[in-house]
């Protein structure tokens, strides 16, 4: 069986910020997740899941940065050792 997703009975906006858009504040909506093979139930919003877009987003980049950094010192290091 799938997971499924299910609003939340009490279908409140679940942020504090009050500069949010009227037309975005369905991303708050709290909705529940059944996961499968166990039923486990855990709480998420749309807004919590693009926030985590956006951390592994920057994440890739900084990892994607150090790797192109330590490909280079292999380089240095490989040229060190063949001399």
């Amino acid at each position: 069986m799938p997971d499924t997703y299910k609003k939340e009975n009490s279908s409140e906006v679940v942020s504090s910020n009050p500069e949010l858009v009227v037309e975005d504040a369905w991303k708050d909506i709290r909705v529940k997740k059944e996961h499968q093979p166990e039923i486990e139930k855990s709480n998420l919003t749309y807004r919590d899941m693009e926030q985590q877009i956006v951390s592994i987003d920057r994440n890739l980049t900084k990892l994607t940065n150090q790797k192109t950094a330590m490909e280079a010192e292999m380089i240095e290091v490989k040229t060190a050792a063949e001399a």
